[in-house]
């Protein structure tokens, strides 16, 4: 941890101080709020993926009959 003279009252802060603990003064500027986008909804791949077993069964079933 190392210390810096804080740039209103001169007296020696943490470099991690969010404030002066002297005088107040903010010594790093607050972090953006970052807001979180909705997320895009996804297709489920598993009824696509049984809907392709299904018809490939399907079409084994027909050509054994034909």
């Amino acid at each position: 941890m190392a210390l810096t003279p804080c740039p209103e009252c001169r007296e020696s802060v943490s470099t991690r101080a969010k404030t002066c603990p002297h005088c107040g003064y903010p010594l790093q500027p607050d972090r953006p709020i970052i807001e979180e986008r909705p997320r895009k909804e996804e297709p489920d791949h598993t009824v696509t993926f049984w809907g392709v077993v299904g018809a490939v069964i399907l079409g084994i079933l027909i050509m054994s009959f034909l």
